[in-house]
């Protein structure tokens, strides 16, 4: 039931950039027998040498971190409503920038085959975890879910914003301290 629940969440709140891949976005591994896209050699994990596929390295981790959060807030009744709303508004905002996110993302890792790569491609690609719980460290997941819906609509978490420099120096978090660069071409088909 969990993972139906969380399936269709996701599917909601990624909308057509991602529905897709809804359970597997949300940390689930492929399903069996699902294509896996093989990584670009000399391409994996992140791109310290080139300042903007790093930024959208970056901010892939923070969006695949909030949808992993909000999945496991869903097996909290007092927060699974409140993270629900949150997490549907925040992404009605960014959703065009989680898109080019994950084209810019599809294009470096991928080439030819970006077209074929999905959520889990790429959070493969940057080696990320597909459960919150380690990332938590000492904060419980009752205080994250708690907190969720106030920290999601900060400025930190505005990945339009990040994405094309918009926001002040002084809101970025520091996973995302890299100069923003122009959205990269649509890779040939």
């Amino acid at each position: 039931m969990r993972r139906l629940l969380a399936g269709a969440l996701c599917a909601a709140l990624l909308g057509a950039a991602q529905a897709a891949d809804a359970p597997a976005a949300i940390g689930a591994a492929a399903a069996p027998g699902e294509a896996q896209q093989k990584v670009i050699a000399g391409r994996s994990g992140y791109a310290h040498d080139q300042p903007e596929i790093l930024l959208r390295q970056r901010l892939f981790g923070l969006a695949h971190g909030l949808s992993l959060l909000a999945a496991a807030c869903l097996d909290l009744p007092a927060h699974s409503e409140p993270i629900q709303d949150a997490y549907a508004a925040w992404h009605a905002k960014q959703a065009k920038a989680i898109e080019a996110i994950v084209h810019d993302l599809a294009a470096y890792y991928f080439g030819p085959r970006a077209e074929a790569a999905r959520w889990p491609d790429l959070s493969r690609a940057l080696n990320l975890i597909d459960n919150i719980q380690p990332a938590l460290n000492e904060v419980t997941l009752h205080a994250a879910c708690a907190s969720l819906p106030e920290a999601i609509a900060r400025p930190r978490y505005a990945l339009d914003k990040l994405l094309t420099g918009t926001v002040e120096p002084e809101t970025l978090p520091d996973i995302v301290a890299v100069p923003p660069a122009p959205t990269l071409p649509a890779p040939a088909q």
